[in-house]
């Protein structure tokens, strides 16, 4: 039950450190990478995000960025992704 009340608690923290930037209008971003290898091969992903609130001049604009590579005994893959909107 205490794992529970943890999992609820975490996930309602993240919910309002998320969004509370949205609704007092400020500039947010996020970033996250992870690595792994095996005896099988490695992989590694990056994603960044970001949100830029142009107050009330429509400067404002949104990011958003991934890339991930992997490499096994079968070969290595890459693959990226980038959208932005101003």
């Amino acid at each position: 039950m205490k794992q529970l009340h943890r999992i609820i608690l975490g996930t309602a923290v993240a919910g309002i450190a998320l969004g509370a930037p949205a609704m007092a209008m400020a500039d947010t971003y996020h970033g996250k990478a992870t690595k792994s290898a095996g005896v099988g091969g490695a992989a590694s992903t990056k994603v960044f995000s970001a949100v830029k609130n142009g107050g009330g001049d429509g400067g404002g604009g949104v990011f958003f960025g991934t890339h991930s590579e992997a490499a096994g005994p079968a070969g290595a893959a890459s693959s990226s992704t980038v959208s932005a909107a101003h």
